[in-house]
């Protein structure tokens, strides 16, 4: 089996989980960071990732692409707060939708504002895991990533809560007002994120 990175070839191998071994080695090596690996030409089986088998299964050609790690969280912070925008935008028709009592259409909003800051949560955990960066001791303009992930936490929770108990009032209020406010918060965290990784620690 051929094992290339960017096109180049560091090795033949006959395991899976050697040729991934020895490909990690090298990118980590060269500063790099793995965003891509192919078997003949297709994205390789999750399968074979998460417990490579010390034969080739059948794959001719493993095939990885790199990139240079700044560049990939800059991208991804920035793609982040684009996602973060577009949340805020939610926020604005749910709480509208709550105001004028259109019920079903404001909780289609919800559902969206959820799943896009799980989203944004995810993003923020596993890119600052990446670059080395403590969440729980990181501070940006007299605030603290872990005092945003906090306060986030806390006012989901209250939305959820003011849903089941079918307070609209409440939860139109927390939408518009506190859930807002989190949103600004958290664009100032990931600005603040994208700095740090530029800077280089």
């Amino acid at each position: 089996m051929r094992v290339t990175i960017d096109n180049t070839e560091i090795q033949t191998s006959d395991s899976i989980a050697q040729a991934l071994d020895a490909a990690r080695d090298h990118a980590e090596k060269s500063g790099r960071l793995i965003v891509d690996i192919n078997a003949d030409g297709e994205p390789i089986d999750d399968a074979m990732l998460d417990n490579p088998p010390e034969d080739t299964g059948g794959i001719e050609h493993l095939e990885l692409i790199t990139t240079d790690p700044v560049a990939f969280l800059v991208e991804t912070f920035t793609s982040a707060r684009e996602s973060l925008a577009l949340v805020r935008e939610d926020q604005g028709t749910a709480a509208d939708h709550i105001r004028t009592g259109a019920l079903e259409p404001a909780i289609e909003s919800l559902n969206a504002i959820m799943t896009g800051w799980q989203a944004v949560g995810d993003v923020v955990s596993q890119s600052a895991e990446l670059a080395d960066i403590d969440l729980a001791t990181f501070t940006f303009s007299g605030s603290s990533a872990g005092e945003c992930i906090s306060k986030l936490s806390e006012t989901l929770f209250e939305i959820r809560t003011n849903l089941t108990h079918q307070d609209w009032s409440a939860l139109g209020d927390s939408i518009e007002y506190d859930l807002d406010e989190q949103a600004q918060q958290w664009d100032a965290l990931l600005d603040a994120l994208t700095q740090r990784v530029q800077q280089g620690g």
